[in-house]
């Protein structure tokens, strides 16, 4: 894997061993990140479920202001670390949250912290996911008015259109995946 634009375009990166995480290709980033190119400089972008946080580090490659990933797995967060260090994005305003992304909602609301963009890719193999986190999304209201929800997953996964304040208008279809956008209605 590698970043595909910005500062630290054609960087190579690491994705976790083993199926507990299943990194976003390049080809679905490239393609977020042009609907998303005239939005992520300077904005605040939160990754749920980051795995390598190959999306966190490319808002930041992009020039995205502040960037929030969660990843619960040590082996995960450990790679997102290492590949921090090998993007030279140490010293940018990053912030890595080990902890479930349930814990890491509720901390972030909280605190009152809102975001311009929000990723979020559960594992597949978790259906009993999906729903849920997007109802926690929903209610903490941790996305600024004109910002955006996207939660990629099976094409054969059916989403609601609305969960609490979030409201489906679009969806977008990659091979065997789907990104759903959403925003405030």
């Amino acid at each position: 894997m590698r970043i595909i634009s910005g500062s630290a375009r054609g960087k190579i990166i690491e994705a976790p061993e083993g199926l507990d995480t299943r990194p976003v290709t390049d080809k679905i980033r490239q393609a977020l990140f042009n609907i998303w190119q005239f939005d992520i400089p300077g904005s605040s972008f939160l990754d749920l479920f980051s795995g390598s946080g190959s999306m966190g580090l490319e808002a930041l490659s992009r020039g995205a202001d502040r960037v929030v990933m969660v990843e619960k797995g040590k082996k995960a967060a450990d790679v997102i670390r290492r590949n921090l260090k090998a993007c030279h994005f140490e010293n940018k305003n990053c912030t890595l949250l080990e902890k479930d992304v349930f814990l890491a909602i509720e901390q972030l609301k909280r605190k009152g912290e809102k975001f311009d963009r929000i990723y979020l890719d559960p594992p597949y193999t978790v259906d009993s996911i999906f729903h849920p986190v997007m109802e926690a999304l929903g209610d903490a209201e941790l996305l600024n008015e004109d910002g955006e929800v996207v939660i990629r997953t099976l094409h054969t996964k059916e989403m609601r259109d609305d969960y609490v304040k979030l409201h489906r208008y679009r969806t977008k279809k990659w091979g065997i995946s789907t990104a759903h956008f959403y925003k405030i209605r």
